[in-house]
């Protein structure tokens, strides 16, 4: 009796257990929700003022050569129907819409298959403009497809009238996939980080905040502190390395896993101060947030209510500012109670219930008796029966002593188990000799689950250098075109001495990373297109003399040496163009 007694309580906090560690709180995924719809109108955004030269037949990447020399045949782009800058433009279009659709919560479930199918075009219309952002992007997005993302603070939320607000614990496969992917971001670039530099004399981050193309005004002042570039180096790997455990840590979850979320956002928020690398560190910080647990948003609450009793306080003591809110902000918070959530209080609101005990006036507006309320906050009571709440919601809630929770159907799960299996596997062959089969490969392209977490790895590259492309005109004058990549069709003075600034000299992240992959020998093919998108764009804007005849592509290689010891830069000849 007693051993059945002890082994029923060990399964019992083993699925306890369980549901605390992949469980996701429903206001943590309301929260990704927003954050993922602001990144992918960001990433839009940036890759709009490209629009032409980037995504058209007119660019860089006509859709031959894409079909021909670059992209998987299982992969799909709906941006292949049609080359013209009118036919982008609506794609793009509809891409937004869809995105702040997802960003209110309006049908989320179909929005964000939408911004997932049409993000996924995008990327696949031209993949040498994307670095590590395009596949995180796009995979987060995956994974949201398969979780209740407007189950709060969403316009679908908000519409329906009957349904009572769901519990905020939530754990699926889809849960477990989405915590796992961002868990093997890391875990995959730590192994992939094999060289010295990483693991043994740690001078990786001084190797790449010599890269002039990324580093910053302040990644370059940390250049005169190689102690504390070691230290940064050592805690980088080892937080990528042991950083996911302390995500997934069955033991004070809580506070554990709040912990590593905020270590993560430092280190991105470290990497956007010193690299310029477009919208990858926000990416990478801010899905963070799908891992805080209700611990935090319990003690959040918490100090949320001691700031309310304050306020409360000062509202009796006729305070102007606190009456300004009342006069001004109460009206609006009514107004935006039921797209928050009709028990989530806003300050406003709180502010506004008149005299009384500031729980109390918590509690008036969550529906909950002050009893109760008060109780919550010492950690005595945890939930709202239906013995203790208000008749309001003694209406709504279901039979029960708990607000129900939701559940993913099987299918679904099913899907999403799938899918952590094959992102698994696909990850594995990155750094074993494991290979995936010949039938399940050309999943991962179709759908974009193919990943490859190796930035800076197996250490940071040795090779820097920026771009001159001297081009003679008609005329028999020369000038620098590097500025077409900049849409700057003034005539330039070519000149071969270093830039100041050598990251200025790329319009954004998009054409650094086309141009890096220009150097390499695997897109040597591209140097034609590339030239030719020169010659068209220049000849485009002007006419006569000033046509342009001929250039070539000339890459000024510079080589970081070790301990602070200077390279002579030195000309290589990537392409030599003629446009007639």
């Amino acid at each position: 009796m007693t051993t059945a007694s002890n082994g029923s309580r060990m399964l019992g906090w083993t699925r306890a257990k369980i549901f605390e560690v992949f469980g996701a709180d429903l206001r943590s995924l309301a929260v990704f929700r927003v954050a993922l719809a602001l990144l992918v109108l960001a990433d839009l955004a940036m890759r709009a003022t490209d629009l032409t030269a980037h995504y058209t037949d007119e660019g860089v990447l006509p859709r031959t050569a894409l079909l021909e020399e670059v992209l998987s045949p299982w992969a799909f782009s709906l941006n292949l129907m049609n080359g013209e800058p009118f036919f982008q433009v609506l794609l793009f279009g509809v891409a937004a819409l869809a995105a702040l659709g997802l960003l209110i919560g309006y049908r989320t479930s179909l929005m964000t298959v939408v911004v997932w199918v049409l993000l996924l075009s995008i990327q696949w219309r031209n993949p040498l403009v994307s670095g590590a952002d395009g596949p995180l992007l796009r995979l987060l997005l995956f994974w949201g497809m398969f979780l209740p993302l407007g189950a709060y603070w969403s316009v679908d939320r908000a519409l329906e009238k009957v349904a009572p607000q769901p519990s905020p614990r939530f754990v699926s496969a889809a849960t477990v996939g989405l915590f796992m992917q961002i868990a093997f971001v890391y875990w995959f670039t730590a192994a992939l980080k094999s060289g010295p530099e990483w693991r043994v004399d740690g001078t990786a981050i001084y190797y790449a905040l010599n890269i002039d193309q990324i580093a910053t005004p302040i990644g370059t002042y940390l250049l005169q502190f190689p102690e504390l570039l070691k230290v940064m180096t050592f805690a980088t790997f080892g937080l990528e390395a042991i950083g996911p455990l302390l995500l997934l840590c069955p033991f004070f979850t809580g506070p554990v896993r709040t912990g590593a979320v905020l270590a993560f956002m430092s280190l991105h928020f470290g990497i956007w101060l010193t690299m310029d690398i477009g919208i990858f560190p926000w990416i990478s910080a801010l899905c963070m947030v799908c891992f805080l647990p209700g611990w935090f948003w319990d003690r959040a609450a918490k100090l949320g209510a001691a700031f309310l009793e304050r306020l409360d306080t000062a509202r009796r003591l006729n305070h102007t500012a606190v009456r300004f809110v009342l006069a001004y902000w109460s009206p609006l918070q009514t107004r935006l109670s039921a797209l928050l959530g009709r028990r989530q209080p806003s300050i406003a609101g709180l502010a506004a219930l008149g005299e009384g005990h500031g729980l109390a006036n918590y509690a008036a507006l969550m529906d909950i008796h002050p009893a109760v309320t008060r109780k919550t906050w010492r950690g005595e009571v945890r939930s709202v029966t239906r013995a203790t709440a208000r008749p309001e919601m003694q209406r709504e809630a279901p039979s029960g002593s708990e607000p129900t929770m939701l559940r993913s159907p099987l299918v679904l799960n099913l899907f999403a188990l799938f899918f952590l299996l094959y992102v698994l596997s696909w990850n594995l062959t990155t750094v074993s000799a494991f290979a995936m089969p010949e039938r399940a490969a050309p999943i991962g392209p179709f759908l974009g689950l193919d990943q490859y977490w190796g930035m800076f790895a197996p250490s940071p590259s040795r090779e820097d250098g920026w771009y001159v492309i001297p081009g003679t005109l008609r005329s028999g004058q020369h000038t620098d075109l590097m500025s077409v990549t900049r849409d700057d069709f003034d005539l330039h003075e070519v000149s071969w001495a270093k830039p100041r600034r050598v990251n200025s000299t790329y319009q954004n992240e998009h054409w650094r990373k086309y141009l890096e992959n220009l150097w390499l020998q695997q897109h040597a093919d591209q140097r034609l297109h590339f030239g030719r998108y020169i010659c068209r764009s220049w000849n485009a804007h002007h006419a006569g003399a000033e046509q342009l005849t001929n250039f070539q592509i000339t890459y000024m290689l510079e080589e970081t040496l070790p301990d602070y010891r200077q390279a002579t830069p030195r000309k290589v000849v990537l392409w030599k163009h003629s446009c007639f």
